[in-house]
């Protein structure tokens, strides 16, 4: 039972995991070639494809584990002043916004991924396919989806149960 759960949260959590080695590999990268550059004065050239790839994997893999943890920016001063239907309304609202600006961009990503794939458009010095560095535009926006919608369900059971404890 345990080691399905230790299973079970390495998958849940996979979008991090290949984000922080995302950015561990990029930090190192952009190290050796800055390194490289000012002491052998003999930059690496393909320094910028895998640099641009790996930002936006770190990028959008991040996204959706903020999602997660909470760690979007929110402004909720003027909201906790307002009264609690309000706050609800409000709350909804909001997740109406979310969601749609998350579909909006999963639907455009949809279309600029079509439109790599059919010009089978590479980078210029290491030939990969654009497909590989924006294909995960539209898999992120799937787990922003996912994880927002699921932390906004957990978030009002909690309200919930607490009224209910209140009663």
């Amino acid at each position: 039972m345990n080691n399905k759960r230790v299973g079970f949260n390495w998958l849940i959590n996979l979008d991090i995991i290949i984000a922080g080695i995302a950015l561990v590999v990029l930090v190192t990268l952009t190290l050796f070639g800055a390194l490289s550059r000012y002491f052998l004065n003999n930059p690496f050239t393909w320094m910028e494809e895998i640099q641009l790839l790996l930002e936006v994997w770190v990028v959008f893999l991040g996204a959706g584990y903020a999602f997660r943890a909470g760690g979007h920016v929110a402004v909720e001063l003027l909201v906790e002043y307002l009264p609690e239907k309000v706050q609800k309304i409000i709350e909804y609202f909001i997740a109406v916004i979310v969601i749609g600006t998350i579909g909006y961009l999963l639907y455009q990503s949809m279309g600029y991924f079509d439109l790599f794939q059919s010009s089978e458009r590479t980078t210029s010095i290491l030939q990969i396919p654009y497909t590989l560095v924006y294909g995960i535009v539209p898999i992120a926006c799937v787990l922003m989806l996912v994880n927002y919608i699921g932390v906004f369900i957990v978030n009002n059971r909690k309200v919930e149960a607490v009224k209910e404890e209140k009663k």
